[in-house]
């Protein structure tokens, strides 16, 4: 069960028999049936998100048995206020989700990687996308825009990366985006190697594409987690966020570049509190020069 806009996501996931959407504006009555026939027709509802929504939708759920994800609340508020760090070394949110599962895992500790499913057909179609805007080689995924402002590297950073790999490798750079994330005109330079896409995919055709790259680079949001459930190994700059808050990369030859001397980072769980220092140092302290060697690591 997801919100309808999440739902293309979980599309041809061979575990997944079902999807169940919800509208975001679903009202409480609907939400409560929902519970009801899920009571009826399953027999083990876990709630991985807790929320005031799940919470309603649980209501109606009186005989099923169910296992509900805890959020760390009171840890990532002395974090992110009073910078205690009570979480334990290797703490991920993937690690977290898991914990809710321990009593339906029979003792097994081993955590598998997180995966999405792209068809061999979609991965088709999008390299003939690709090839009929003259990218018909090995190429970077890059996914610049995010939720909140406070998460978005610099246009200028970007484009100094653009030119520097440009120059010094034969990759050539795909940039996805919504039709409002405008970062992506401000970070395209005029070159036949780079392919501004913005507005112009749907997500299963944005996750086709990157299932496709040879690496993606972007903020601490959905399409570059989406990258390494795809399997592929993703550079994430991250800012006012951080691992504890439930971002960060989990892939091996992936790479999480954050100021971790910052002592005001992380200020907020999802980088929706604005920065009150003059100047952004967790973003701005990036610099293009450290993205691209660990890109060119990677391609």
């Amino acid at each position: 069960m997801t919100l309808s806009h999440f739902a293309p996501i979980l599309e041809n996931h061979p575990a997944i028999n079902r999807i169940i959407k919800i509208k975001p504006n679903e009202s409480v009555k609907t939400l409560r049936s929902m519970g009801n026939r899920m009571d009826e027709e399953y027999d083990l509802v876990v709630d991985l998100h807790n929320s005031l929504r799940t919470k309603v939708i649980r209501k109606g759920i009186v005989d099923t048995d169910k296992l509900v994800y805890k959020k760390p609340r009171w840890n990532r508020f002395k974090l992110m206020q009073f910078h205690i760090n009570d979480f334990p070394d290797g703490f991920s949110q993937r690690t977290l989700y898991h914990e809710c599962l321990k009593p339906i895992l029979n003792g097994k500790s081993d955590i598998p990687k997180t995966t999405l499913s792209i068809s061999e057909n979609e991965k088709l179609q999008a390299n003939h996308l690709l090839k009929d805007n003259g990218i018909d080689n090995g190429y970077l995924v890059v996914v610049p825009s995010a939720a909140w402002e406070t998460k978005v590297w610099s246009p200028v950073n970007y484009k100094s990366v653009f030119s520097t790999l440009l120059k010094e490798t034969d990759i050539s750079i795909a940039i996805l985006g919504v039709e409002k994330d405008t970062i992506c005109d401000e970070i395209c330079i005029d070159h036949t190697n780079v392919l501004n896409l913005k507005g112009k995919t749907d997500l299963r055709t944005s996750l086709a594409i990157i299932s496709n790259a040879k690496a993606a680079l972007g903020s601490d949001t959905g399409l570059t987690h989406a990258a390494e459930a795809l399997d592929i190994p993703a550079v994430m700059i991250m800012g006012p966020t951080s691992v504890e808050t439930g971002g960060g990369t989990l892939l091996e030859n992936s790479v999480t570049i954050a100021n971790e001397d910052l002592w005001c980072r992380p200020c907020s769980q999802n980088g929706s509190q604005p920065c009150f220092r003059s100047e952004q140092y967790c973003m701005t302290s990036v610099t293009p020069g450290t993205v691209v060697s660990h890109l060119e690591k990677i391609i």
